[in-house]
């Protein structure tokens, strides 16, 4: 082939390249554009599509689009679809098994523990959880500013509350996994030792005291549960390399998750709507002038939007607006419609 011939197909097949990427600029310019004017910045998610999104992105992909996220573990808060779809929640935690463990489903699956009677939960959590320490025998990440290596206390007491004769061994199998971590964050400590950097001080030290962290309250735990594994002081060993404020001790404790639901005796309002519906996602929401008043101020091109998820004639509606990092506000309600009214009850609210 002559250079003159292969100039022109490399010149046709970037030109087509070109537009291409021109097509998909002005096509996402005017989806974004349909969401503002169109005010239809809500994510709307029917918890019977969950099932279906779990088997074929991943039950990761379904508890997001749920609103289920990582940091749920932290502050003990109540996944919404506990309240709003029973047997999707049932479902849900029966696609654990199948799926490589993650914060956001050891989230799930912790909350659901601590607020469920069931038989198999101590089965369910030992297999979760023993998966979850081979995933991490060889993660040894080099240490970054929002890295945490830290375990959830509250996923310590989802395994406690719900033994089996085993779970005092699979926890010291934790603390012997941290422990042999230990060695490789202690280089980096080491380095945090002499930075002059605050923050990268921080940073280089973190991990090892995180590991100490580890190793330090699954020993607590093991005493908790009167284990024979228990060491007194192989647990004062790693209390003396926790963070500093930290050496002193520090209460164990439990965030609580509210598992009774939300009561249904806060109306906020009664919405009544141009017709009746049989669903809550059948509704009209660009058309329902009333729904457009209560969303009225969140859909604005500085906030973000809103997220309703709903089960047939039950839904929940969270609300949110972003000023800038000190100025910002939300609220959250559940729905339940009857015919053509919307109750709406108030869940809670928030500003910062």
């Amino acid at each position: 082939m002559d250079k003159e011939k292969l100039k022109t197909m490399i010149y046709k097949e970037n030109f087509y390249k070109m537009q291409k990427f021109k097509y998909y600029i002005l096509f996402t310019c005017f989806f974004v554009l349909s969401l503002t004017i169109f005010g239809q910045n809500l994510k709307i998610v029917n918890t019977k599509d969950l099932i279906g999104i779990s088997k074929k992105y991943g039950l990761n992909s379904a508890l997001e689009k749920s609103g289920v996220y990582a940091y749920y573990l932290d502050v003990g808060r109540r996944p919404v679809i506990f309240d709003i779809d029973d047997e999707t929640t049932r479902e849900l935690i029966k696609h654990i098994k199948n799926n490589k463990p993650s914060k956001t489903i050891e989230a799930f699956l912790v909350a659901y523990a601590l607020c469920v009677q069931n038989p198999e939960m101590a089965t369910m959590l030992y297999d979760y959880f023993d998966r979850e320490k081979d995933e991490l025998i060889n993660y040894n990440p080099v240490p970054e500013r929002n890295l945490s290596l830290e375990m959830s206390q509250n996923s310590l007491f989802a395994l406690i509350e719900n033994p089996l004769v085993n779970t005092d061994s699979l926890l010291f199998k934790y603390y012997e996994l941290w422990n042999q971590k230990i060695p490789f964050y202690l280089q980096y400590y080491q380095q945090g030792l002499e930075e002059k950097d605050r923050a990268k001080q921080e940073t280089l030290m973190k991990a090892y005291e995180q590991c100490n962290y580890n190793c330090y309250i699954l020993q607590r735990f093991l005493k908790q549960m009167e284990s024979p594994l228990y060491d007194q002081e192989k647990m004062e060993y790693h209390q003396k390399n926790l963070v500093s404020y930290l050496r002193n001790g520090f209460a164990i404790s439990k965030k609580e998750v509210k598992c009774s639901g939300y009561e249904n005796n806060n109306i906020f309002k009664t919405i009544k709507l141009s017709k009746n519906y049989n669903f809550i996602g059948d509704i009209n929401f660009k058309k329902e002038l009333k729904w457009k008043e209560l969303i009225r101020g969140y859909n604005k091109t500085h906030c973000g939007g809103g997220f309703l998820m709903f089960n047939g004639e039950m839904g929940y509606l969270s609300l949110s607006c972003y000023y800038d990092a000190l100025a910002a506000h939300g609220v959250s309600y559940k729905l339940e419609l009857k015919g053509n009214k919307l109750i709406i009850y108030r869940i809670s609210s928030w500003v910062s």
